[in-house]
C-alpha cells in the first residue's frame, strides 16, 4: 500500500517518462509538478517507490523510470477516476453503421482507422463471430456457365459471397428453381440439407443434376460457417512497425506475430474481462515485454459485438486513450 504522496510522485514519473523519453529525477519532478514538498522529500518517496519495485534505475542515468508494475499500478488508478462525460464528441459506431448503408465489414474498418488516427496507436476492432449468426437468406447467382456464387445474407448485416464451380452447365430455369427452394426453405435446408438423398429430391420435382447442387451447396454452407470466425480490423498497423528498431524489435514482434495469425482474437477476448481492461506487458502473455493493451467491448445493436483493442508501448498515453474508449457509443 502506498500513500497518496507517493502515488502523486508515481504518477509524474510516468506521465514525464510517457513524453520525455528519458529517465526522471527528483528537480524534474520539482520543474513539472506542483507537489508542494522538498526535493529531498521527492528522492525520499523514489527511493521507497524503487523498493516496491514501481520503478526502476537504469545503468545510463540517475534517473529513474516506471516498471512494469509501476505502470499497471498508475493504470488501475486512472480507471477508478470518474468519467469525463463529453456527449457532443462521442464516438457513435450505430451512426457509422446508417452512414455505411448497414454494412458491417466497411463500418468496423473505417472506426478502426479513425480510432487509430485519434490515439495515435494501432487499433484492432474484433467484429461479431459469424459462425454463431443467424442466416436471414439464402441466393444463388449465376455468374457464367459454370461459375455459381451463393449468397449468404446474416442478421449482423453481414453478407457472404461463396463459389460453386460446376463441370455440367446448369440451365437459368434450374438455377432459379434451386435457389427459391433453399431460399423459401433455408432453416430446414440448413439443418437437414444432407439427409435428403437423390431419390427424396426427386420426389420433390428435382434432376439430377440440379440434386447435385444443392448437396454441394449444402456442403459448402456447412464447411464456411465450421472454419468462420470474427474478423479482425486493422487501423494503424504501421503505429507498431515504426516503432521497430534495435531496442523495441524483441517486444513488438511478438504481437505482430498475433495480429497476423488467427490468434489474436482469442487473445483479445481472454483479456477483456471489464469495460476497459488495461493489460500490460506479461499480464497479456507471459513472453511479452514492453506492450500495453487496452480494450473494450462495443455493441451496435443485438447482433453486432465484438471488440476494441489499442495497442501500444508500456510507456503509452493511458489517460487520452481511456478518454477515447469513454467516448464510444
Amino acid at each position: 500500500m502506498i500513500t497518496q504522496r507517493q502515488f502523486s510522485v508515481l504518477n509524474a514519473i510516468v506521465e514525464d517518462y510517457v513524453e520525455l523519453g528519458h529517465p526522471i529525477g527528483s528537480n524534474t519532478i520539482i520543474q513539472r509538478h506542483d507537489l508542494n514538498v522538498s526535493p529531498a522529500t521527492i528522492r525520499n518517496e523514489m527511493k521507497f517507490l524503487e523498493g516496491m519495485k514501481l520503478i526502476e534505475k537504469t545503468h545510463s542515468s540517475s534517473g529513474r523510470i516506471p516498471s512494469e508494475s509501476g505502470f499497471r499500478v498508475y493504470a488501475k488508478q486512472l480507471l477508478e477516476q470518474p468519467l469525463n462525460e463529453d456527449s457532443a464528441h462521442n464516438l457513435d459506431m450505430y451512426g457509422m453503421f446508417m452512414e455505411h448503408h448497414f454494412d458491417i465489414s466497411s463500418t468496423l474498418e473505417y472506426f478502426a482507422r479513425v480510432f487509430s488516427n485519434q490515439s495515435h496507436y494501432t487499433t484492432l476492432v474484433i467484429g461479431p463471430d459469424h459462425s454463431k449468426a443467424t442466416i436471414l437468406d439464402i441466393r444463388l447467382i449465376k455468374v457464367s456457365l459454370k461459375h455459381l456464387i451463393v449468397v449468404l445474407i446474416f442478421d449482423t448485416g453481414h453478407v457472404k459471397q461463396l463459389h460453386v464451380s460446376v463441370q455440367v452447365p446448369i440451365s437459368d430455369l434450374s438455377i432459379t428453381k434451386v435457389s427459391n427452394f433453399i431460399s423459401q426453405n433455408y432453416q430446414e435446408f440448413l439443418r437437414n440439407g444432407q439427409k435428403n438423398h437423390i431419390d427424396a429430391y426427386r420426389l420433390l420435382g428435382f434432376s439430377d443434376e440440379e440434386t447435385q447442387l444443392l448437396l454441394r451447396v449444402y456442403l459448402l454452407i456447412q464447411q464456411y460457417q465450421s472454419s468462420e470466425s470474427s474478423r479482425v480490423y486493422l487501423g494503424g498497423k504501421n503505429q507498431l512497425i515504426e516503432g521497430l528498431d534495435e531496442s523495441t524489435v524483441r517486444s513488438i514482434q511478438p504481437i505482430l506475430k498475433y495480429i497476423e495469425s488467427n490468434q489474436i482474437t482469442d487473445l483479445i477476448r481472454n483479456i477483456s474481462e471489464d469495460p476497459i481492461s488495461i493489460k500490460i506487458g506479461s499480464e497479456i502473455k507471459s513472453d511479452f515485454r514492453d506492450i500495453a493493451i487496452l480494450t473494450k467491448p462495443y455493441q451496435i445493436d443485438d447482433n453486432v459485438k465484438g471488440y476494441i483493442a489499442v495497442i501500444g508501448p508500456t510507456a503509452m498515453r493511458y489517460q487520452s486513450v481511456i478518454n477515447l474508449l469513454n467516448l464510444i457509443s
